[in-house]
């Protein structure tokens, strides 16, 4: 009998461990999940940050190329217009091509620019919903800013060198030479269209860039900066 109990007893024994670790596993597994450290969070930040440089410079490229070709095309309409093309089309196309390119080469270098230097990071242990929300409304501000830019330098070309063109060209009808220059010459747009147009895009173009200088000003001091070399 006392060997029986002993035998008892140290069954009983084995079996407390083993109920505590169930019960520790038990309450192990009710948890919430761990919420991610300060570091993954920088590391979000950061990444965010970098898709809004690299995609603006992508997008500058993309603008740049255009310019470039529209450029050429109107170059190419100097030296070698057809039928109907003037020497004016030509300065259109090249000067209209120019708009397009240098903000499209100024927004690429920049942005490329600050993307290189940047890289490494992340630099400071910042919340990636707040990097998120600068950079977002930064690049949607950068979209107005382009426009802008663009809008004003293609009505300052209408203004200057605008699509002119005779009546009898368009209508068919037969007039004398001195007729064509005098009387039936035409210019679209007008001067005071042309005017209208540039401060129109002036306007886009000051409302924008307060809010994408300020945005991206927040969230540079977000993400935080390269150390200096």
């Amino acid at each position: 009998m006392p060997a029986a109990k002993k035998s008892s007893a140290k069954k009983t024994a084995a079996k407390k461990p083993a109920g505590k670790k169930a019960a520790a596993t038990k309450i192990d597994a009710t948890k919430p999940p761990a919420r991610p450290g300060p570091e993954e969070e920088g590391k979000g930040a950061y990444v965010i940050s970098q898709l809004y440089y690299y995609g603006a410079a992508v997008i500058g490229v993309a603008f740049l190329l255009g310019g470039a070709i529209a450029g050429l095309l109107g170059l190419r309409t100097l030296v070698l217009p057809r039928e109907f093309q003037t020497v004016r089309d030509g300065v259109r196309g090249l000067l209209n091509g120019i708009a397009f390119a240098l903000p499209g080469l100024a927004l690429a270098w920049w942005h490329l620019r600050e993307a290189r230097r940047r890289d490494g990071g992340p630099f400071t242990d910042a919340f990636w919903g707040s990097s998120l929300y600068f950079h977002l409304v930064g690049l949607v501000a950068l979209g107005f800013v382009l426009t802008g830019t663009i809008g004003v330098l293609t009505a300052l070309v209408d203004l200057a060198v605008p699509h002119c063109f005779s009546s009898e060209t368009i209508y068919g009808i037969t007039a004398s030479a001195e007729e064509s220059v005098v009387g039936l010459r035409e210019c679209y747009p007008s001067a005071s269209e042309a005017a209208r147009s540039t401060l129109d895009f002036a306007l886009v173009l000051a409302v924008g860039a307060p809010v994408f200088w300020w945005h991206l000003r927040e969230g540079r001091r977000l993400t935080g900066s390269p150390p200096a070399s």
